[in-house]
């Protein structure tokens, strides 16, 4: 079985603080696989994780964190795994045509974070095949959110994910989905069919105030 943190952030975003390395060295310590490097709305991290790999026994899975608008205003945010290119859209028909046809998968993520951004773009979603829901994040504090996603995702019947959305390297694997293979196409269709199996629980709040000094240039 292969563990799988399928929501992580390098410093790359704005508020993290993780390096590449940091961050497959923790999932090499932790025993986590495979990770998908997530930053919001970028994909400037590819290439320092495509140059890194091979030195760790992690598989990566490219991805991006998009930031939903409607009419100016923030209505959520999806998680864009298995991409070949960055996605551009920022409507949720946008993202879904963009990674569907790049064979990628969409997870809506922490959909009911009080203390971040819920998803309200239900009514735009028209079919949600290849789109999954995130039933277990580690930067939900509130029990409540991830059991209100997991109830969500029961009821819709829906995939579901799973994953840290580290900030910093000590988060990598507090959360993650656990699967029989270990290759990314073996997650994928762990995903799909929903024989993935989610697994850990929430990081200590600090790091989340540790990781709001990389708006200020800082690197772990």
């Amino acid at each position: 079985m292969t563990k799988a943190d399928l929501h992580i952030h390098s410093l790359f975003s704005p508020d993290a603080i993780a390096r590449p390395e940091s961050i497959l060295r923790a999932a090499a310590e932790r025993g986590i696989g495979m990770i998908a490097i997530t930053d919001h709305d970028t994909t400037a991290a590819w290439r320092h994780f495509a140059a890194l790999e091979r030195r760790y026994p992690v598989e990566v899975i490219y991805g991006q964190e998009v930031r939903l608008f409607r009419n100016s205003r923030t209505v959520g945010e999806l998680l864009c795994l298995f991409l070949e290119q960055p996605v551009r859209g920022h409507s949720v028909g946008e993202v879904l045509d963009e990674v569907r046809a790049q064979d990628g998968l969409v997870s809506i993520a922490h959909p009911f974070s009080e203390r971040r951004i819920e998803f309200r773009a239900y009514n735009e979603i028209d079919c949600w095949d290849g789109l999954a829901i995130e039933v277990r994040n580690g930067r939900c504090y509130n029990r409540r959110d991830n059991e209100m996603a997991e109830n969500l995702a029961r009821r819709l019947g829906t995939m579901v994910t799973a994953g840290s959305d580290a900030h910093t390297p000590y988060e990598v694997g507090s959360a993650y989905v656990e699967f029989s293979g270990s290759r990314p196409i073996d997650l994928k269709r762990a995903l799909l069919s929903g024989d993935a199996a989610v697994g850990g629980g929430t990081s200590s709040l600090i790091y989340s105030l540790m990781s709001g000094f990389g708006r200020l240039g800082v690197a772990v």
